[in-house]
């Protein structure tokens, strides 16, 4: 058996060129290419990305700390529901209170109108909040492609190690019914990385509005048709109404 198998190899390299010419292609032996989204339990992809102010933010400079990502859009009416609601300014308390030290970011991977206005309105909606935290403007969408966002919110957590422990939804309570009071997974994943314990569940389906991402056309462009900032991927959709 092991003979006819080396044989019939051998054969095949020889009639690869006759199998072409008759428009047979042969089996791709070429090495796949390494898989550009991250799973949980992997590290988690590195980002660089500039904020709604102009600083500039990796994930490596915050190493040691957890770090909670909030995929964003300020026009979005889940995102409205869970800001509005009061339960994310509740939630940024409860994590600023929390012993571990937490890093919160939230990410807009939107490019469905310019980039400077989606940067301005994003920077107009926290001030009305009275809320400063860094709004990551990811235009291009690579590093929402990296992390597999696809909806708004749609919330990752990244332990002090770097590895993703948790991506999904922000809580159960996806019409905001039950307002700041609701309980959210990201307070329970914190929790639970700070006592040592296994998270879990480590994903719960996500919920909120699609993520605008650039169609491939028009990625990274400003309406007068200049490239648009973005930012730089690293290692390495749940839908509501528009």
């Amino acid at each position: 058996m092991f003979k006819a198998i080396v044989t019939l190899s051998i054969t095949a390299l020889v009639a690869t060129p006759a199998l072409a010419q008759i428009g047979v292609r042969p089996l791709d032996t070429t090495p796949k290419e390494d898989k550009k989204t991250v799973e949980v339990g992997e590290q988690a992809p590195a980002f660089e990305l500039v904020d709604q102010n102009g600083k500039t933010h990796t994930l490596q400079e915050y190493e040691g700390k957890i770090v909670v990502l909030e995929w964003f859009n300020e026009t979005c009416p889940y995102c409205k529901g869970t800001w509005g609601s009061g339960l994310i300014p509740k939630l940024l308390t409860d994590l600023q209170e929390h012993k571990a030290e937490v890093v919160y970011l939230a990410v807009n991977s939107s490019a469905n109108r310019p980039e400077d206005k989606i940067v301005e309105s994003g920077k107009e909606f926290l001030e009305e909040f009275e809320i400063e935290i860094p709004i990551l403007n990811d235009y291009n969408g690579k590093v929402g492609r990296a992390y597999k966002a696809r909806t708004t919110p749609h919330m990752f957590v990244i332990d002090a190690e770097g590895i993703l422990v948790y991506q999904g939804a922000l809580s159960d309570d996806s019409r905001s019914k039950e307002g700041a009071e609701a309980d959210t997974h990201i307070l329970r994943v914190v929790t639970q990385i700070d006592a040592g314990e296994e998270v879990s569940p480590s994903y719960v389906q996500p919920w909120g509005c699609p993520v605008k991402y650039a169609r491939d056309g028009d990625r990274g462009r400003n309406r007068d048709g200049k490239s648009g900032r973005g930012g730089k991927g690293g290692r390495g959709s749940g839908s509501g109404p528009k």
